[in-house]
C-alpha cells in the first residue's frame, strides 16, 4: 500500500469519527433543547386585535442556533389569507435562554372584507399555519410546520328581537318598541349607534329607531328600542317581518338583516 492511499484511508477514518461524533452530539443537544410557549393574549389594537405568542428557547446543548425564522399565515374558513407574520431570532448562543415573542396583528379592515354578517353573529375559528425554521450549528438545516386554531369571538352573539309593542298613549301619541338582545364576545369593546329600519311582510318601511349602544368585552346588552312611527303607518304593521339593522362607528359601518315576530 502506498504512502496516497495509506494517507487517504486514514482521512477517510478521521472523517467518519467526525460525523459520528457530530451525530452523537447533535442528538445530545436536540434532546437539551428546550422551548416553552407562554399564553397567548389576545388585546384590542388602535385597527383591530393583536395575538402575541411569547416563548422562550434554552439552548442546552454543543451548537449554536441560527437564523430562527417563525412565520404564521392566519386565513379564515374559506382559506383567504389575513395575515402574514415573520419573527427572526439571528442567534442562539449553546448554553443561552433567549425569551421573545412572536405578535400577530390582525386589522378589522381585514376582517370587515369577509363574510361580515357571520362574523359578527357566530363565533368561529381562524386557521393558524405554523412554520418554524433554523440552522442547527449553521450547517444543518432544521424545519417544522404545524396548523392550529384560534378563536374568534362575535360581537353580537346570540343575537335576538322579540315581538313589537305597541302602546297607545293618546289620540295622538302612539309607542312602538322592539326588545334586542346580544352578547359582546369580541375582545374589543362595541361603542356606536344601531339603527332600526322594521319592514313589514310586504316589505315597506314602516318604522326606524336608532340607539346609542356601549357593551365592554365579554358583557351582554339588553334593552327595549322606540321607534318612530307615524300614525298612518301604523295600519301597516304587521306580526312579523324583517329588521334592517345599521351598526355605525367613527372607524366602520357595518348592517345586516334580521327577522322579527
Amino acid at each position: 500500500m502506498n504512502i496516497t492511499s495509506r494517507m487517504l484511508g486514514i482521512a477517510t477514518i478521521i472523517l467518519w469519527l467526525v460525523i459520528v461524533f457530530f451525530s452523537v452530539t447533535a442528538v445530545y443537544s436536540v434532546l437539551n433543547l428546550v422551548v416553552d410557549m407562554g399564553e397567548v393574549q389576545m388585546l384590542p389594537s388602535g385597527n383591530g386585535f393583536n395575538l402575541s405568542f411569547p416563548f422562550s428557547i434554552i439552548n442546552g446543548g454543543y451548537y449554536e442556533l441560527a437564523d430562527l425564522n417563525l412565520t404564521t399565515s392566519v386565513t379564515d374558513t374559506n382559506g383567504i389569507v389575513m395575515d402574514l407574520t415573520e419573527t427572526i431570532v439571528p442567534s442562539i448562543p449553546k448554553d443561552a435562554t433567549v425569551n421573545s415573542s412572536h405578535t400577530i396583528e390582525i386589522a378589522l379592515d381585514d376582517i370587515l372584507a369577509l363574510d361580515t354578517e357571520n362574523l359578527l353573529l357566530n363565533d368561529s375559528d381562524f386557521n393558524v399555519e405554523i412554520f418554524v425554521g433554523l440552522n442547527f450549528a449553521r450547517a444543518v438545516p432544521v424545519q417544522l410546520s404545524l396548523n392550529t386554531t384560534i378563536p374568534w369571538g362575535a360581537p353580537f352573539a346570540n343575537f335576538s328581537v322579540g315581538i313589537l309593542d305597541i302602546s297607545v298613549q293618546n289620540n295622538t301619541q302612539i309607542e312602538v318598541t322592539i326588545p334586542v338582545s346580544f352578547e359582546n364576545h369580541a375582545v374589543l369593546d362595541i361603542s356606536g349607534t344601531l339603527k332600526l329600519e322594521v319592514y313589514n311582510v310586504s316589505q315597506n318601511l314602516i318604522a326606524t329607531g336608532v340607539t346609542t349602544i356601549n357593551v365592554p368585552s365579554g358583557y351582554s346588552f339588553t334593552d327595549n328600542i322606540s321607534l318612530d312611527i307615524s300614525q298612518e303607518d301604523v295600519v301597516g304593521l304587521s306580526g312579523t317581518g324583517d329588521l334592517h339593522l345599521v351598526f355605525e362607528t367613527p372607524m366602520f359601518t357595518v348592517d345586516w338583516w334580521e327577522s322579527y315576530g
